[in-house]
Order: structure tokens, then sequence, then C-alpha cells
């Protein structure tokens, strides 16, 4: 068993302190943006002198209010996402009150689902779609891309009433790619046979990425970091599972608890609460805003067509995380990675990898159904 973390403590812990924070900002007259995708590049926002929360939820308690507006077959994300914003609060408490602080939501085109919410959105919350190209070989989808990311620096200098310079985004560019190295040392730990850090550890100080101020969470990821380094493994080894698929949004940790409950040592994360988040830098050498379109137009998402991208990124984790097994993970009603499954599970076999294929929700119904699976899964494994 992987040993307790003291660093962790902090960063499971420093919700309301950033609350406070944003809200000390906020009244100071900075802007505080809300984004619910890895696509909008952070970047360009901080380089316009505002804020950024993540508001994608990740909790059951809001799902049941986006029901009064969204169709019950909507994925739970963006039905706890639209719970959560128009409720002002988690369940009537408002545990859950950065998603009232925010100015401004910069949303993008990922799926038809966020598309339709986010109209309903700009009722309560100014709301702002970045028109993403998904041929993202096609000889026109850098050039498409780099005009809506000129766009969006335009959209934040009015929010803001500050000029996005060149240099202003080389140094945010500089700054974000140092979070990134940290984050490929802090994964080099989960390379280690047994790994030095927990699977479910590593999700929630994810989570906490885009909540966390880059500062605050590059300071947290040093001593995380130096803390974990000193480590002596001296625990049985466990089958080596790699997570694919779906983001896990802060708050849900089902599956991730359930696999390392019965057995399972979860070493790396295929998914925007995973590698998708940190794995390429920003080529610092070039113009920055192409430097940023070419990065952000990379990200494998199950948007993109054709998506080879992914397939490989997944083959080349799997190699490198020494992966006994993936756990191929969707919520339900996310038709872009419940398709996408039937390519990745067949490059899996041809690999001669096992997967194990879990759709599920927010909710704690399917938990022993689920626990079920896993153990036969760990069984065939070991």
């Amino acid at each position: 068993m992987t040993p307790h973390l003291k660093s962790l403590d902090y960063i499971k812990s420093s919700y309301n302190s950033r609350i406070c924070q944003i809200a000390k900002e906020k009244k100071a007259g900075k802007k505080i943006v809300g984004t619910l995708c890895l696509f909008v590049p952070d970047e360009i926002i901080f380089a316009a002198d505002a804020d950024r929360v993540i508001l994608c939820g990740g909790k059951n308690d809001t799902v049941s209010i986006a029901e009064q507006y969204l169709p019950r077959n909507v994925c739970p994300l963006v039905k706890s996402s639209f719970g959560s914003i128009v409720n002002d609060g988690c369940s009537g408490v408002r545990s859950c009150s950065h998603f009232s602080l925010v100015d401004m939501i910069v949303a993008e085109n990922t799926c038809d689902s966020k598309k339709k919410m986010y109209e309903l959105l700009g009722d309560y919350i100014p709301t702002y779609v970045l028109d993403l190209p998904q041929r993202p070989d096609s000889p026109e989808a850098i050039k498409y891309f780099l005009g809506e990311l000129n766009r969006f620096k335009g959209v934040m200098e009015q929010l803001t009433g500050n000029k996005v310079t060149d240099e202003q985004l080389k140094k945010e560019i500089k700054s974000l790619n140092e979070t990134r190295q940290l984050l490929h040392r802090l994964y080099d730990l989960r390379k280690a046979d047994p790994p030095l850090i927990s699977g479910l550890d590593i999700l929630k100080v994810m989570q906490k990425q885009y909540f966390l101020s880059p500062e605050e969470f590059k300071k947290s990821l040093l001593t995380l970091i130096d803390e974990a380094e000193q480590i002596k493994a001296d625990w049985p080894h466990k089958p080596r599972i790699m997570i694919s698929g779906c983001p896990m949004a802060g708050g849900n940790t089902k599956v991730s608890e359930i696999i390392e409950s019965r057995g399972g040592a979860i070493v790396v994360e295929e998914s925007c609460t995973g590698t998708r988040s940190f794995w390429d830098l920003v080529d610092e050498n070039k113009d920055p805003m192409i430097a940023l379109a070419e990065r952000y137009i990379k990200i494998p998402c199950s948007c993109m067509t054709p998506n080879d991208r992914r397939i490989d990124n997944i083959l080349e984790l799997a190699n490198e995380f020494k992966v006994d097994g993936v756990v191929y993970y969707t919520l339900q009603f996310c038709h872009g990675y419940n398709i996408e499954k039937y390519k990745v599970q067949q490059a899996l076999k041809k690999a001669g990898i096992p997967m194990l294929s879990i759709e599920t929700d927010y909710s704690g119904s399917d938990i022993e159904q689920i626990g079920l699976r896993v153990d036969a899964f760990m069984e065939m494994l070991s």
C-alpha cells in the first residue's frame, strides 16, 4: 500500500482558501473566467490578467436540478455542470460558490450536448463559445483555429480592458510549460514497480489542476514530488492499470476507488484529467499565437476525426508505463468516447493488452456491479 503523503493534504483541502483568493481578486476588479474544457488556452486568459476556474461538475447531487432543463439522456458531466451553475451551489448549499464568482464562461464545441447546454447557460452567465475545427490534420485546421484564438484574445481584451501582448503570452507559455514538465515528473514516479503514488491520489491532484492558481499548483507539485521521491517502495506488485476515456471531474472518484480497492494499481490515465492535459508542451520558439494553436489542436479528444493520434497515444502510454490492462471508462450517453471504444479495443487486442469496458454515471447504484467486474479483471491479470 502506498504511504500517506502529507503534501497531498494541502492540495485536497485547498478549496476554501482558493475561493477566498478568487473573491478578493474579483473585489479588486480582476475578471474571473470559467472554463469547461482543455481546448481553451489558459495562456490567453492569464495574459489578459484574468483568473480562471474550472466549472466541470463531477457530483451527482446537481444532476436532478439539471434534468429540469435538460433531457435525462445527456451525460452526467454536462448535467452536473449545468445543475451547479443554475443552482448557484450544490444541493442548495453554497459549497460550490466558485460557480457564482465567474464573470464569463469560455466554452467550446466538443460535443452536441455541451453546445446546446451553452445556449442555456448564456441566460445565467455571459458565455463565449470557441469554435474548434474537428479535423485537426486538414490543411486549413491550424489556420482556422488560429483565427478563432485571435478572436478569443480580442474577447479577453474587451472583458478585462487589458492588451494581450506577445511578451505576456510568452511569459504565460513558459510558466504553464513549467507546470506541464512538473506533471511529467510526477507521472514518472508511477513508472516504478510498484508505483510510488496511488492513482486515486494522482486523480485528486489532477482535479485541482484547473482550480488552483498556476503558481499555487506549481508549488504544491514541487512539494509533492520532493516528498514522493523519498519513498522506498516495499509493497507487493499489483496489476498495472491504465484508465482511458472520459474525464473524471472534481468529485468523481468512483471508478478509481473501486479499481484500487480491488487490488489494481492505476499507473496512468489517458484522459482530460490525465495525460491529455499536459503531455505536449507549447513551442516557446515560435510566434506565441501560432504555437498555442498548434499545441491545443493536437489534444486527442474523441470529438476529432479521424483520431488515430489518440490510438497511437494509448499504445505508447501502455508501453511506457508497462501497463498490464486497460479500463476503458465512459460516462453514460457520451457517444464520442463510447463509439471510439471499438477502435481502441481492436488496437489493444492486437497489442496483446486486455481491456475492461465500464460505462457508468455519477450515482453509487452500480458500485457493487462494477466491483464484481473489476474483481474478475484483476484475477485474469494476476
